[in-house]
């Protein structure tokens, strides 16, 4: 009864370790043909890079060469950039996909099934001794202390086999599953990067390439044909239309390769942080210079509002109460703002409120000996 028993117990176990086994084998072929089919798909990439490069070329050379035709050679500048930077972002996939990661797979792979041989053999070592141990133990019944030592040793080290061996087939399906996963989401989000990067250009190079000024063209082609002259600079002079949706108005990273990305500052943080302390320093004096400005320049129309009001009241009738009263209200709301400014300069800047005062009080002189 027991040798039956074990021996269901070693065919079941035998029967894991197949199982295992084909798992390898079904994991490391189908996974081998993957990496080879991505591997050939990295090479047609690498070669339609190549023409992609070879075509913008060609299309600059052309764009380089249109004196005449401004707008055509701006669309096929335009042309031009988008058909560099797709080349760059596949540049990009080839060098991103996962050909290297799917090809560790065969080590790990090997590296299983070698651990897992080296396991088996060890385990059914063990066993055999286990079973001749029984076997020396019903032969010889009168001391069976040492056997019964012996046989729960070959038992720890059968569970310690057994053990090791599920801790191998798990370890090896959890990587697998794991590694799988991030392989194939990885690939799915390189290629969205690239679509979505290739989409953003392409729309800006159709919006370029459609502003294109066919008759402006022409015409322009028939006045040198009249003139026989140079062609006049009526690029300067050429609609860019929404800049929005140009290929200017794309960020200047997306049109550098992708190879060579740094983390740069946004040009609106750049025009945000770009003052530096001098010009912040400069621009505080131009304020206070301007404030000064304006405060000498109420208080001349303050002087001469006061003139005026002087040579009025001498030739006013009794009937002219109420004009004196409001003229000379507004002599006081005046003066009222000027003390007001003459406190905030003196907070600001105290040496300029000195100054300014100094030449108020020259100018107050100046006209009293007028």
């Amino acid at each position: 009864m027991f040798r039956r028993g074990k021996l269901h117990f070693l065919s079941t176990k035998d029967d894991r370790i197949k199982i295992m086994n084909e798992r390898i084998n079904l994991t490391e072929k189908h996974l081998l043909e993957i990496c080879g089919s991505f591997a050939a798909c990295t090479r047609k990439i690498a070669k339609c890079r190549n023409a992609f490069d070879d075509l913008a070329h060609k299309v600059q050379n052309f764009a380089e060469e249109e004196k005449i035709n401004y707008s055509l050679s701006d669309g096929l500048n335009s042309i031009t950039t988008s058909l560099t930077v797709q080349a760059d972002y596949m540049d990009l996939l080839v060098h991103r996909l996962i050909v290297n990661e799917l090809s560790q797979f065969e080590n790990l792979c090997k590296t299983t099934r070698d651990n897992l041989r080296a396991a088996t053999i060890a385990r059914d070592k063990e066993v055999l001794k286990q079973q001749q141990l029984m076997e020396i133990k019903s032969k010889f019944t009168a001391n069976n202390t040492a056997a019964d030592s012996e046989l729960l040793k070959a038992k720890l080290e059968v569970n310690r086999s057994n053990k090791e061996i599920d801790e191998i087939i798990n370890t090896f399906e959890k990587r697998k599953l794991s590694e799988i996963r991030s392989l194939l989401t990885d690939f799915i989000l390189i290629s969205l990067k690239y679509h979505t990067k290739t989409l953003e250009v392409l729309s800006a190079s159709y919006y370029d390439v459609s502003n294109i000024d066919e008759n402006g063209d022409f015409n322009e082609f028939q006045k040198l044909m009249k003139t026989k002259g140079e062609p006049t600079g009526r690029k300067q002079t050429l609609k860019k239309g929404m800049r929005s949706q140009s290929m200017d108005s794309l960020d200047h990273d997306t049109l550098l390769s992708p190879l060579k990305h740094t983390k740069k500052i946004s040009r609106s943080n750049k025009s945000l942080t770009s003052k530096t302390d001098d010009e912040r320093v400069n621009t505080r004096d131009d304020d206070e210079d301007e404030d000064d400005d304006d405060d000498e320049e109420d208080l001349e129309a303050s002087g001469d509002n006061t003139n005026d009001e002087e040579e009025n009241s001498g030739t006013a009738s009794d009937d002219d109460e109420p004009t004196e009263s409001i003229s000379a209200a507004k002599p006081t709301t005046l003066a009222n703002k000027m003390n007001e400014k003459k406190i905030k300069e003196q907070t600001k800047q105290p040496f300029r409120a000195i100054s300014s005062a100094h030449v108020r009080t020259q100018r107050q002189l100046h006209g009293k000996s007028n």
